[in-house]
């Protein structure tokens, strides 16, 4: 039930940009395929698998910042003390996965 909740909560956060970046590493990936297939040098092939690295960190950073600011706005929203805690333990848990 707890997923449910979550997903309502986030129903608001847009990830526009996050998905044009997501098909940019898409396209990515496709080159370092035909790369491997054309047998290209490797330090080429080393640094497009960098920036394919570096780009879904940046979307894993700003997917999770949206969503930290959704729930922020939710605890500050709750008037137990209790009910906050959850919230709280949730981000918690939140931030490990993402370690």
């Amino acid at each position: 039930m707890k997923n449910k909740k979550n997903r309502a909560e986030y129903a608001d956060v847009k990830h526009k940009d996050e998905i044009k970046k997501l098909n940019r590493v898409i396209g990515q990936l496709e080159g370092v395929q035909k790369m491997l297939g054309e047998k290209r040098k490797l330090e080429a092939v080393l640094t497009q698998c960098k920036a394919i690295h570096s780009a879904l960190k940046s979307v894993e950073t700003r997917i999770l910042k949206a969503h930290l600011e959704a729930a922020l706005d939710g605890i500050v929203k709750l008037e137990k003390k209790k009910n906050r805690a959850e919230k709280v333990a949730e981000l918690e848990e939140l931030f490990r996965q993402a370690s």
